[in-house]
């Protein structure tokens, strides 16, 4: 069984594996059958007698083999040079051979031909049938003899004409039918991304109408507190660089939800610039504003890195300085980034003199910030660390990818 498998794979895969395979293997086919016919002595099938040597027969075959190779190309022009050699095997006496040949091309001709090729094909066809009865009646006058030539000539023609155009239609019921369902699939495409566009527009317009508007009432309710002015004071000195923070945080909170609705909306103009590491120092003054004492480790500058890997980096810094901000108020931070061979390395360490049991910010922010390296193929990890520091890390690495032409450095 093993070894009928393997050569059923060298047949489909080596012998009939491509359409000019296909050709040479059955032209080589029909040799080998019709010199065994050859041999067997089916030959002078016209005349009742062989004309000499049954081997004469071979030549005919063999040039009616070789325009077989061309079956598929030109299949016009190879049936008749098939129609020749038939002749000339006719004129020797025939052979069954040579039948098998002009089979193959007449089929081939009626499946591989233009449309007007076979339209004269099949007219030829019935005018062979018809001329094959005249000459019967007229030579012979006999019926039996007249009916049996019409008979062999529709047989030997007409037959594999019929064949190859059947065959010929069903591979065009089969390409219409691919082509509708890739009609099919295309307007499928189309209608789901209508309700995508849809479902974006509608989340624009909810982001628009609900959460910006809330974040821009605290913003100017933030600047109408700055308006006052306030008497010195430590208290008063900190409650205004709190409304100031709040006020900081609510327009770039505007800024990105601006940029978010018009992403959302694809048709709604240009975009605004989506956060890069080149606007990190605001990033960490607004952790400062928040109270944090940030610190930014000396590293060397950042060379130019993909978009996708820059915003992805200033999105895992924002959320670990937030996470830092609302578990360790207060607290010294430590922020590093730096490029290391073809990774970009981020690390946050934020110390709060505090050592619980519980996760600070173990919810959607280490979700996401874990997302969002894997997504490019990185690696994420936050955790506490075993020295005596106390100190919550957030560390991430990810691929740099293709460099960029703008420069970035990462200043303090």
């Amino acid at each position: 069984m093993g070894v009928v498998a393997v050569l059923r794979h060298v047949w489909l895969t080596r012998v009939r594996g491509t359409e000019r395979a296909r050709d040479v293997s059955d032209a080589v086919l029909t040799a080998l059958a019709g010199l065994v016919l050859v041999a067997s002595g089916l030959v002078g099938i016209w005349n009742g007698e062989p004309a000499g040597s049954p081997w004469v027969h071979a030549g005919p075959l063999a040039v009616g083999c070789l325009a077989m190779l061309g079956k598929r190309r030109h299949p016009v022009a190879a049936l008749l040079a098939g129609v020749a050699v038939f002749a000339v095997d006719v004129a020797l006496g025939g052979s069954v051979g040579l039948l098998l040949v002009l089979f193959d091309l007449v089929y081939s001709a009626a499946l591989h031909a233009g449309p007007r090729a076979v339209l004269r094909l099949r007219a030829a066809s019935w005018a062979l049938v018809v001329l094959s009865l005249l000459v019967g009646w007229t030579a012979t006058g006999e019926l039996r003899i007249t009916v049996f030539l019409g008979l062999q000539s529709f047989a030997l023609v007409t037959t594999p004409l019929w064949w190859g155009l059947a065959v010929r239609r069903e591979r065009e019921l089969a390409a219409l039918a691919r082509a509708r369902a890739d009609d099919l699939r295309d307007l499928a495409e189309l209608r789901a991304a209508e309700v995508r566009a849809e479902e974006r527009a509608q989340m624009a317009r909810d982001l628009h109408d609900a959460v910006a508007g809330n974040v821009s009432a605290i913003a100017l309710h933030a600047e109408a507190a700055l308006a006052h002015p306030a008497a010195p004071g430590g208290a008063a000195d900190r409650e205004r660089a709190a409304l100031e923070a709040v006020r900081a945080a609510g327009l770039t909170s505007l800024e990105e939800m601006r940029a978010m609705i018009l992403l959302l909306r694809a048709d709604s103009g240009p975009l605004a610039a989506a956060p890069r590491l080149d606007r990190l120092d605001g990033l960490l003054a607004g952790a400062r504003a928040a109270g944090l004492d940030v610190r930014l480790v000396p590293a060397r500058p950042v060379p130019p890195l993909p978009a996708a890997v820059e915003q992805a980096a200033y999105r895992i810094l924002q959320e670990a300085l937030t996470n830092a901000a609302k578990h360790a108020p207060g607290g010294r931070v430590e922020v590093t980034a730096a490029v290391s061979g073809d990774r970009l390395g981020l690390r946050v360490d934020s110390e709060d003199g505090r050592r619980g049991t519980a996760v600070p910010g173990a919810g959607l922010g280490l979700l996401t910030m874990r997302e969002r390296a894997e997504s490019l193929g990185g690696r994420f990890a936050a955790g506490w660390s075993d020295d005596a520091r106390s100190r919550w890390s957030v560390a991430a690495e990810l691929p740099v990818g293709v460099p960029v032409e703008r420069p970035v450095e990462v200043g303090r």
